[in-house]
Protein backbone atom coordinates (compact mmCIF):
# COMPACT_ATOMS: atom_id res chain seq x y z
CA UNK A 1 0.00 0.00 0.00
CA UNK A 2 1.02 3.62 -0.39
CA UNK A 3 2.34 5.24 2.81
CA UNK A 4 3.17 8.73 1.55
CA UNK A 5 2.06 10.67 -1.49
CA UNK A 6 3.79 14.02 -1.96
CA UNK A 7 3.83 16.64 -4.71
CA UNK A 8 7.22 18.20 -5.41
CA UNK A 9 9.20 19.97 -8.12
CA UNK A 10 12.36 18.57 -9.67
CA UNK A 11 14.74 20.77 -7.66
CA UNK A 12 12.94 20.37 -4.33
CA UNK A 13 14.62 18.47 -1.52
CA UNK A 14 12.97 15.55 0.22
CA UNK A 15 13.87 15.16 3.91
CA UNK A 16 13.62 11.50 4.89
CA UNK A 17 13.43 10.81 8.63
CA UNK A 18 14.28 7.35 9.95
CA UNK A 19 12.97 5.54 13.02
CA UNK A 20 16.49 5.90 14.50
CA UNK A 21 16.08 9.70 14.63
CA UNK A 22 18.30 10.47 11.64
CA UNK A 23 17.47 12.58 8.60
CA UNK A 24 18.65 11.99 5.03
CA UNK A 25 18.40 14.27 1.98
CA UNK A 26 17.26 13.39 -1.51
CA UNK A 27 16.79 15.73 -4.46
CA UNK A 28 13.63 14.95 -6.41
CA UNK A 29 15.60 14.60 -9.66
CA UNK A 30 17.66 11.82 -7.99
CA UNK A 31 14.56 9.64 -7.65
CA UNK A 32 14.56 7.22 -10.61
CA UNK A 33 11.81 8.03 -13.08
CA UNK A 34 9.50 5.17 -13.97
CA UNK A 35 6.39 4.43 -15.94
CA UNK A 36 2.90 4.33 -14.45
CA UNK A 37 3.12 0.55 -13.96
CA UNK A 38 6.78 0.20 -12.91
CA UNK A 39 7.59 -0.90 -9.35
CA UNK A 40 10.11 1.83 -8.54
CA UNK A 41 13.24 1.52 -6.43
CA UNK A 42 13.24 0.72 -2.68
CA UNK A 43 14.06 3.83 -0.66
CA UNK A 44 16.32 1.79 1.64
CA UNK A 45 18.71 1.38 -1.32
CA UNK A 46 19.12 5.17 -1.63
CA UNK A 47 20.54 5.82 1.86
CA UNK A 48 23.22 4.22 4.06
CA UNK A 49 20.67 2.91 6.59
CA UNK A 50 21.80 0.71 9.48
CA UNK A 51 20.26 -2.70 10.27
CA UNK A 52 16.66 -2.30 11.39
CA UNK A 53 16.54 1.37 10.39
CA UNK A 54 13.66 2.41 8.14
CA UNK A 55 12.20 5.66 6.83
CA UNK A 56 9.16 6.74 8.88
CA UNK A 57 8.49 10.28 7.59
CA UNK A 58 9.08 12.18 4.36
CA UNK A 59 8.85 15.97 3.99
CA UNK A 60 9.18 17.90 0.70
CA UNK A 61 11.09 21.21 1.07
CA UNK A 62 11.33 24.05 -1.45
CA UNK A 63 13.44 26.39 0.70
CA UNK A 64 14.98 25.99 4.15
CA UNK A 65 13.25 28.98 5.79
CA UNK A 66 13.88 30.19 9.34
CA UNK A 67 10.16 30.82 9.95
CA UNK A 68 9.25 27.16 9.35
CA UNK A 69 9.73 24.28 11.76
CA UNK A 70 9.97 20.51 11.74
CA UNK A 71 7.83 18.99 14.51
CA UNK A 72 8.79 15.43 15.50
CA UNK A 73 7.24 12.82 17.82
CA UNK A 74 8.59 9.56 19.23
CA UNK A 75 6.83 6.37 20.29
CA UNK A 76 7.40 7.08 23.99
CA UNK A 77 5.59 10.44 23.82
CA UNK A 78 8.50 12.86 23.38
CA UNK A 79 8.08 15.80 21.00
CA UNK A 80 10.60 18.19 19.52
CA UNK A 81 10.39 21.30 17.34
CA UNK A 82 13.43 22.42 15.35
CA UNK A 83 13.89 25.18 12.79
CA UNK A 84 13.76 23.95 9.20
CA UNK A 85 16.98 25.86 8.52
CA UNK A 86 18.79 23.50 10.95
CA UNK A 87 18.45 20.82 8.24
CA UNK A 88 19.83 22.91 5.37
CA UNK A 89 23.29 21.29 5.11
CA UNK A 90 23.01 17.81 3.60
CA UNK A 91 25.44 15.02 4.43
CA UNK A 92 25.42 11.67 2.61
CA UNK A 93 25.50 9.64 5.84
CA UNK A 94 22.62 11.67 7.32
CA UNK A 95 22.51 13.69 10.54
CA UNK A 96 20.83 13.30 13.91
CA UNK A 97 17.37 14.91 13.87
CA UNK A 98 16.48 13.89 17.44
CA UNK A 99 18.38 12.04 20.18
CA UNK A 100 16.40 9.01 21.31
CA UNK A 101 16.29 7.08 24.57
CA UNK A 102 16.84 3.32 24.61
CA UNK A 103 13.82 1.53 23.12
CA UNK A 104 12.35 4.72 21.63
CA UNK A 105 11.95 5.50 17.93
CA UNK A 106 10.74 8.35 15.73
CA UNK A 107 7.15 7.79 14.57
CA UNK A 108 6.51 10.98 12.62
CA UNK A 109 7.64 14.41 11.49
CA UNK A 110 5.62 17.28 10.06
CA UNK A 111 6.32 20.77 8.76
CA UNK A 112 4.73 23.69 10.62
CA UNK A 113 4.85 27.48 10.57
CA UNK A 114 4.46 28.07 14.31
CA UNK A 115 0.73 28.74 14.34
CA UNK A 116 -0.97 25.32 14.37
CA UNK A 117 -2.18 22.73 16.83
CA UNK A 118 -0.44 19.38 17.12
CA UNK A 119 -2.25 16.11 17.85
CA UNK A 120 -0.76 12.84 19.05
CA UNK A 121 -2.56 9.48 19.13
CA UNK A 122 -1.63 6.40 21.17
CA UNK A 123 -2.26 2.72 20.44
CA UNK A 124 -4.70 2.64 23.39
CA UNK A 125 -7.07 5.00 21.58
CA UNK A 126 -6.10 8.16 23.49
CA UNK A 127 -5.33 11.50 21.89
CA UNK A 128 -3.92 14.85 22.96
CA UNK A 129 -4.14 18.22 21.21
CA UNK A 130 -1.96 21.20 22.08
CA UNK A 131 -0.68 24.47 20.60
CA UNK A 132 2.68 23.93 18.96
CA UNK A 133 3.96 27.12 20.63
CA UNK A 134 3.86 25.21 23.94
CA UNK A 135 7.02 23.52 22.63
CA UNK A 136 9.97 25.86 22.15
CA UNK A 137 12.33 25.44 19.19
CA UNK A 138 15.39 23.31 20.04
CA UNK A 139 18.66 22.47 18.36
CA UNK A 140 19.16 19.28 16.40
CA UNK A 141 20.93 17.40 19.20
CA UNK A 142 18.25 18.08 21.83
CA UNK A 143 16.12 15.22 23.15
CA UNK A 144 12.81 17.07 23.21
CA UNK A 145 10.08 17.38 25.85
CA UNK A 146 7.15 15.27 27.06
CA UNK A 147 4.26 15.61 24.62
CA UNK A 148 1.97 12.85 25.89
CA UNK A 149 1.86 10.85 29.11
CA UNK A 150 1.58 7.13 28.47
CA UNK A 151 0.87 4.18 30.72
CA UNK A 152 3.14 1.14 30.82
CA UNK A 153 3.22 -0.67 27.48
CA UNK A 154 1.50 2.09 25.49
CA UNK A 155 3.06 3.78 22.46
CA UNK A 156 2.35 6.85 20.35
CA UNK A 157 1.43 5.72 16.84
CA UNK A 158 0.55 8.93 14.98
CA UNK A 159 1.36 12.64 14.80
CA UNK A 160 -0.94 15.13 13.09
CA UNK A 161 -0.65 18.88 12.54
CA UNK A 162 -4.15 20.40 12.52
CA UNK A 163 -4.21 23.48 10.33
CA UNK A 164 -7.77 24.53 11.26
CA UNK A 165 -10.70 23.45 13.42
CA UNK A 166 -12.77 22.84 10.26
CA UNK A 167 -10.67 19.78 9.45
CA UNK A 168 -11.62 16.26 10.51
CA UNK A 169 -9.56 13.38 11.86
CA UNK A 170 -10.17 9.92 10.40
CA UNK A 171 -9.41 7.27 13.01
CA UNK A 172 -9.16 3.61 11.98
CA UNK A 173 -8.62 0.59 14.24
CA UNK A 174 -6.70 -2.58 13.48
CA UNK A 175 -10.02 -4.48 13.26
CA UNK A 176 -11.35 -2.20 10.54
CA UNK A 177 -13.56 0.20 12.50
CA UNK A 178 -13.30 3.86 11.58
CA UNK A 179 -14.76 7.22 12.47
CA UNK A 180 -14.40 10.82 11.37
CA UNK A 181 -14.27 13.45 14.12
CA UNK A 182 -13.94 17.25 13.78
CA UNK A 183 -10.67 18.61 15.19
CA UNK A 184 -12.72 21.01 17.35
CA UNK A 185 -14.04 18.05 19.40
CA UNK A 186 -10.53 17.31 20.66
CA UNK A 187 -10.01 19.80 23.49
CA UNK A 188 -6.68 21.63 23.83
CA UNK A 189 -4.46 20.64 26.73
Amino acid sequence: WIDYLIVANTHDTILCFSNAGRVYWLKVYEVPQGSRTSRGRPIINMFPLEDGEKITAILPVKEFEDEKYVFMATSLGTVKKSRLSDFSRPMKRGIIAVNLDEGDFLIGAAMTDGSHDVMMFSDSGKAVRFDENDVRAMGRNARGVRGMNLEEGQRVIALLVAESEQQSVLTATENGFGKRTPVAEYTRH
